[in-house]
C-alpha cells in the first residue's frame, strides 16, 4: 500500500489474521494488513487495506457489461468505507488528538492470482431480486450478487445492503442474528438484520492497535 502525501508510517502488520472465524473460530488467517500512520497534524489513522479479486457471474440472460463491472467494484469501495471507515472515530489522545479508521483497497477483475485477500464472486440478478451472499473464511472467498449495494427490508424495522454485512464476516466476525447468540435481538446491529457498528465489531483490529500504541508510547 502507499501512503498518501503527508502520512508517516508507525507500524504496520501484513495478512492480518482476524476475528472469530476460520479453524475452530482461531480467525480469518489472511484477513487484511494493518497500517499505524501519522497525519501531518498529529492525528493518526489506522487503515485497514484489502487486495481483491472481482469475478463476474452470468448467465445466458443475464450479462454483465464492463462499464457494470467497474461501476459494482467502486460501488463496493464506496460504500464500505462510508460505513466501517471513513475517518470514523476509534480512540481519543491526549492534547484533542485522536486516531480514526480509514478502509482502502487494491481491486482488479477477472484473471489468475493467489496475492489477493479475497476474491469475490458476483452474480448477476434480476433488479429487486435476491440471491444468497456468504463468506467462506477458510477458502477466502465471497459471493455477492448484482444487487447486495442496495438496502433490503429485514424485518424489525431495519434495512440493511448485503455487501456491508458481508464485509463484517471478512473482518472475522460472526452471525449475530442466530438463535442463542447474545445479540440475536439486537436487530440494528450490522452483523444482525440492520447497519450499526458498535464497539465490539472493532476489537478485531483494536487488539493490535492497542499494542502498537502502547510499544509506541502513544497517548
Amino acid at each position: 500500500m502507499k501512503l498518501k502525501p503527508g502520512e508517516k508510517l508507525i507500524a504496520k502488520e501484513t495478512d492480518y489474521t482476524s476475528g472469530s472465524l476460520g479453524w475452530f473460530g482461531r480467525g480469518v488467517n489472511d484477513a487484511y494488513d494493518l497500517y499505524l500512520v501519522e497525519e501531518v497534524n498529529g492525528n493518526y489513522i489506522l487503515v485497514l487495506f484489502m487486495k481483491l479479486q472481482f469475478l463476474f457471474e452470468e448467465s445466458p440472460s443475464l450479462k454483465w457489461t464492463t462499464q457494470e463491472e467497474t461501476l459494482f467494484i467502486e460501488d463496493f469501495k464506496k460504500k464500505i468505507n462510508q460505513k466501517w471507515g471513513g475517518k470514523r472515530i476509534l480512540k481519543s489522545l491526549s492534547k484533542g488528538k485522536k486516531i480514526t479508521i480509514d478502509i482502502r483497497f487494491d481491486t482488479w477483475s477477472g484473471g489468475w492470482s493467489i496475492s489477493e485477500h479475497w476474491e469475490i464472486t458476483v452474480e448477476k440478478i434480476q433488479k429487486g431480486g435476491f440471491s444468497t451472499s456468504s463468506v467462506n473464511p477458510i477458502s477466502g472467498s465471497v459471493k455477492l450478487d448484482s444487487e447486495d449495494g442496495n438496502f433490503a427490508n429485514k424485518g424489525y424495522g431495519v434495512k440493511q445492503r448485503g455487501l456491508v454485512h458481508e464485509f463484517g464476516h471478512m473482518l472475522g466476525l460472526p452471525d449475530e442474528y442466530k438463535v442463542g447468540t447474545p445479540h440475536e435481538k439486537v436487530y440494528n446491529s450490522i452483523m444482525n438484520r440492520g447497519e450499526t457498528i458498535f464497539a465490539r465489531h472493532d476489537v478485531v483490529y483494536l487488539k493490535w492497535l492497542n499494542n502498537i500504541i502502547k510499544q509506541k508510547g502513544i497517548k
